[in-house]
């Protein structure tokens, strides 16, 4: 059996025995079991109460990406032209340097850190919310903007994508195959393994 066909196999399987344990468990019926969605419909009515400042920050969104097409306008062509947006210091999603010396790729990185800290600020600056909701929109919120970060996509990760073309696209097979191999040890639960077995 080919390895695509394997793993698309076990997939299937792991997806069955899923759904089935969810619906076991009535957890089906709830798709909302934090309550987000009403905290999201919160922040949204307090939003709404001061539609102006909504419309400054939109505003200022749109200024960051009009420098940001600037600078970027300006490298292509040769010229030095400052960063619009830059990663806090630490963070290592973005250590690889073709995320500054390949324009497209720097384009990506500034674009999502424009977007995502505008999110959050956007978020953490709405007034009138009582303040457990305040801390789970700021906590989902952040883990909606890291799980949308260019480094955690194949075909946006010059690392990655370098490491693909390199190898034939087997260390994708092989994160397939590992992913796989944790969630079957943790039953349709992520269990990953923190050593390789070989």
């Amino acid at each position: 059996m080919s390895e695509m066909a394997e793993i698309g196999e076990r997939s299937q399987r792991l997806v069955s025995d899923f759904l089935t344990r969810q619906a076991e468990k009535g957890m089906l019926r709830n798709p909302d079991p934090m309550n987000i969605g009403k905290a999201f419909m919160e922040m949204t009515t307090a939003m709404m109460t001061d539609p102006a400042k909504l419309v400054r920050a939109q505003i200022a969104l749109w200024q960051d990406y009009m420098d940001l097409w600037k600078s970027t306008s300006e490298r292509m062509m040769g010229l030095d032209a400052p960063q619009t947006a830059e990663p806090d210091k630490g963070d290592r999603r973005f250590r690889d340097g073709a995320w500054s010396e390949n324009e497209v790729f720097n384009f990506i990185k500034q674009s999502y850190l424009l977007t995502s800290r505008w999110l959050q600020s956007t978020v953490s600056d709405v007034d009138g919310l009582e303040d457990e909701t305040a801390k789970k929109l700021d906590f989902f919120t952040r883990q909606f903007v890291n799980a949308l970060s260019p480094s955690n996509f194949v075909m946006t990760n010059p690392e990655v994508l370098r490491t693909t073309v390199e190898s034939g696209g087997e260390n994708l097979i092989n994160g397939l195959k590992n992913l796989l191999d944790d969630l079957e040890r943790g039953k349709g639960k992520l269990n990953i393994s923190m050593t390789d077995k070989d």
